[in-house]
């Protein structure tokens, strides 16, 4: 049977035991070397000795179940983990009130048959709600199976509402620091098993943290990359320069492509790195730095040069005997009359034919240039609407002789100024509008337009659609469509490579839209001269 006689000290020893928990908390939120686990614990100490009370639980509270989560007790203290239904603890009351709850003999209170004092006895209790993020976690609480001859006062009011306080924030803490932990070991794992290199610099450009890869890639140990500009890595100051330049106005536009950059290993080996750059901004909108990931791209960048100078050079060595071969039958043509009609076909067929090796070879010499970063062209400023009228003339005998129309669409009044080569924008241009030609039906139409918003124009057809599994490979090289997106055969299956590496060439933007059965609209943007 419970002893409930009651219990309570004189108001100046209660007073001094309130003023020594406090002192008590004080130092304790001084020691930061302490674990939040342990803080918890002592602060249980502390509340049980200063308000003079046998029990105190730190608790858990989520979906109607009560947890117990750290526990102090002279004996028999419930072990964490421990539940019980909310409804069932005198802290229902307490989250009920939100704020400080306290009754000092419930024997003669209000609550005397709840069922925690039917199941557990206890006669005083003094609780407070936790808080943590905002949110209600728990409770913090003390009590005893014995009554006190008093009511709480106002200054152990104030102490447990301090506790409740101090308590809630370190839970947060401790919280925040676990995530944050979590968080921190998820992205070293992944920094330290990624294959590309990762740099994260300073707003000036200083190299802050490299992960593993980056040691491997470049050949220098981590501590002599630490405080360095990044600088150190590129092949020349003329590529470091390079890099900063396109990276930022690349960020500066939302156009942040990767690039393809000369950096240079401890041996002094050339290293060819395809790199993505991002700036690295606080919530407060501050810049912290730039994050780059680099993959080594030397062998692809060595593959694609040996690819492109062989290609070259055989496209260059076909053009001498397809010279020739071109000329031998222009001259068996003037005397086509006299041939039988069987040779006639056969003459018909190696002249077409002839013209699409040509055309292959002319196409094969043409890409070469352009992906090449040797190419040094004059540029001016150019009229978009100039250039889609000028292609339209230009097409207009290619889509009369395969029943298709061209025109050009929008307000005769509007324009963009491009700073570009001319001849090159008027290729781009052209190789749209053919394919479009290409890809309408007989009575088709083919339509130009200017962009309305933004520098650019459109090119427009109303076909058969681009299949889907061609639209990842649509810009690679030697690409063509299947018949049924055309309806007629032809071509190289460089037209849109080229288009590509024009569009690239004048740091512009190519897009489309494209439904089966409904046609394919493409879109360039191109940067407006000003």
């Amino acid at each position: 049977m419970n002893d409930i006689s009651p219990i309570g000290p004189t108001p100046s020893a209660g007073d001094s035991r309130i003023d020594e928990g406090l002192r008590q908390l004080f130092l304790l939120a001084l020691d930061g070397e302490i674990a939040f686990e342990e803080k918890a614990q002592r602060l249980l100490g502390i509340g049980c000795e200063a308000l003079n009370l046998s029990l105190a639980i730190i608790s858990v509270v989520t979906d109607g179940r009560y947890v117990v989560r750290f526990s102090h007790a002279l004996e028999d203290a419930p072990a964490p983990g421990t539940a019980f239904d909310l409804s069932g603890t005198y802290c229902a009351h307490t989250l009920q009130a939100d704020d400080v709850t306290a009754f000092h003999h419930v024997a003669e209170s209000e609550i005397r048959t709840h069922p925690c004092y039917r199941d557990f006895g206890l006669e005083s209790y003094i609780g407070v709600p936790l808080r943590v993020n905002g949110q209600v976690h728990g409770t913090l609480n003390f009590s005893s199976p014995k009554a006190l001859n008093r009511p709480f006062n106002d200054k152990e009011y104030q102490l447990i509402r301090h506790f409740g306080q101090w308590i809630s924030k370190e839970w947060e803490h401790a919280k925040s620091k676990r995530e944050l932990d979590q968080q921190t070991t998820l992205l070293q794992a992944i920094l330290t098993s990624m294959p590309d290199a990762v740099v994260f610099a300073s707003p000036e450009r200083e190299i802050i943290s490299v992960n593993p890869a980056t040691e491997a890639m470049f050949g220098y140990p981590v501590s002599d990359l630490i405080g360095r500009q990044t600088s150190a890595l590129y092949s020349s100051l003329a590529a470091y320069q390079e890099a900063g330049e396109k990276a930022y106005n690349g960020w500066k536009s939302g156009k942040n492509e990767p690039m393809l950059v000369e950096y240079m290993h401890q041996s002094g080996r050339m290293v060819v790195g395809e790199t993505h750059s991002i700036p690295m901004d606080a919530r407060d909108g501050s810049r912290m730095g730039y994050l780059a990931v680099i993959r080594d791209a030397t062998q692809r960048s060595k593959l694609d040069a040996e690819r492109d100078n062989a290609i070259s050079t055989a496209s260059h060595e076909l053009k001498t005997p397809l010279t020739s071969l071109k000329g031998a039958l222009r001259l068996l043509d003037l005397y086509a009359a006299d041939l039988p009609s069987d040779a006639k076909q056969l003459l018909k067929t190696a002249s077409r034919n002839s013209d699409r090796l040509e055309a292959l070879t002319r196409a094969i010499l043409d890409a070469g240039k352009l992906s090449s970063q040797q190419t040094n062209v004059d540029r001016e400023e150019v009229s978009l609407t100039f250039l889609l009228n000028v292609c339209i003339i230009d097409t207009k005998q290619f889509a009369a002789d395969n029943n298709v129309s061209v025109s050009f669409s929008g307000s005769a009044q509007r324009d963009y100024i491009v700073h570009g080569v001319e001849a090159m924008l008027l290729q781009l241009a052209v190789n749209l509008a053919t394919n479009a030609i290409k890809a309408s039906p007989k009575g088709g139409h083919v339509e130009l337009g200017l962009l309305e918003r933004r520098c650019g124009f459109w090119v427009r057809d109303r076909g058969n659609g681009i299949p889907e599994q061609m639209r990842p490979v649509l810009y690679d090289r030697f690409t063509k469509a299947s018949e049924t997106s055309y309806r007629f055969g032809g071509g190289t299956g460089l037209g849109m490579s080229i288009v590509k590496a024009i569009v690239d060439q004048h740091h512009g933007h190519i897009s489309f839209k494209s439904e089966i059965g409904a046609g394919t609209t493409f879109y360039v943007e191109l940067p407006e001269a000003g």
